[in-house]
């Protein structure tokens, strides 16, 4: 196995490992506070932009950043919007239940992203560039779910008071 492919299965079991933080989060119940939806929205788009810009750039990437961006808003909307919004035990939090379909879809992407990766060990700018765009994809979905579970929040809490 050479040195590229070893890169590949460490890659493989840290994301193995984080699938499985992602989906005990997901599909249960999380209280989240209101205030922090939005920051950990940016806090995504900042890394990702931050991972994705110290890459090489290929014409490949200019076109699987934007479609991975467009799809992942799609996805984070009707991820934010299939998610059950409830108020929270305390004042400023929501209670949410996010729809398990769509976590699966996150962790698709995911796994697609490693795949490439691995596929492609021995032509990195087609890796990149698709793993760029998957990267952009879940940063985006993360970020508008986020978003929509804000303006949620911010009409769940209105009706409840």
């Amino acid at each position: 196995m050479n040195g590229d492919h070893r890169q590949a299965w460490i890659q493989a079991v840290v994301y193995l490992f984080v699938i499985a933080l992602f989906l005990r989060r997901t599909l249960t119940t999380q209280t989240m506070r209101v205030v922090a939806l939005p920051v950990i929205a940016i806090i995504f788009v900042l890394a990702a932009a931050a991972g994705i810009i110290y890459t090489p750039a290929s014409p490949a990437a200019w076109i699987t950043v934007p479609i991975g961006v467009v799809l992942g808003a799609v996805l984070g909307y009707f991820r934010g919007l299939h998610s059950a919004v409830t108020p929270g035990p305390k004042p400023g939090t929501i209670r949410v239940k996010a729809s398990p379909v769509l976590s699966v879809i996150v962790i698709a992407a995911l796994l697609f992203r490693l795949g490439i990766r691995f596929l492609f060990a021995n032509d990195p700018a087609t890796g990149f560039a698709v793993s760029d765009g998957t990267l952009a994809f879940a940063a985006l979905s993360v970020s508008v779910a986020r978003l929509m579970l804000f303006f949620a929040a911010r009409r769940t809490i209105a009706t409840a008071v």
